[in-house]
This record gives structure tokens, sequence and C-alpha cells, in this order.
């Protein structure tokens, strides 16, 4: 024997349900890509600051000697990227 019965919505679609929110207290894992724009006064050999490359290549390798001069929250920062990568619902009692 077969019945005929509608299939249940998925969720109610109703305007009233539409409307209808709440709060909730959500975990959140975001990775940003930013530029800092800074001045640091460091000590380097004469001839690597002649060349730009060589000067890079140094500080990259180098970074103890301007890491400490990079303020987070300074005045010249740039989001260049952001992806929220995770989002969860934190469940209180």
């Amino acid at each position: 024997m077969t019945t005929n019965s509608p299939t249940p919505a998925p969720f109610d679609t109703t305007p009233e349900a539409a409307e209808e929110t709440v709060t909730v207290t959500v975990e959140l894992t975001v990775t940003e890509a930013v530029t800092y724009e800074f001045r640091s006064q460091v000590e380097i050999p004469a001839d690597v600051a002649a060349d730009p490359d060589e000067l890079h290549d140094y500080l990259t390798q180098n970074e103890e000697l301007w890491l400490d001069d990079l303020d987070p929250v300074g005045p010249t920062v740039t989001i260049n990227e952001r992806h929220l990568d995770q989002a969860d619902v934190v469940l209180t009692a």
C-alpha cells in the first residue's frame, strides 16, 4: 500500500520564521595578511646598505634586528586579506 504524504520542508520558510533571530556566542578563527609600515634603526654591514636586494635578504634572515620595533597596533596597518577559517557556536550552560 502506498501513502502520498507531503515531504517535510528542511526548515520553516514562513515570513515569521525568517524574521526570528537568536543571539549566540561564536568562536571564530580568522587569518589575515597584514602589511605594517614602520621605521627601525638597525646596525648592518656597510656593503649590505648599498644594495636593496641584499638589504632585503639580510633583514629577512636577521629579523631580530627590527622585530621589536613592529607595533601591531601602530598607526599604519593595512589589511590585505581576511579569511574566516572556522565558526562554531559555543554552547553555554
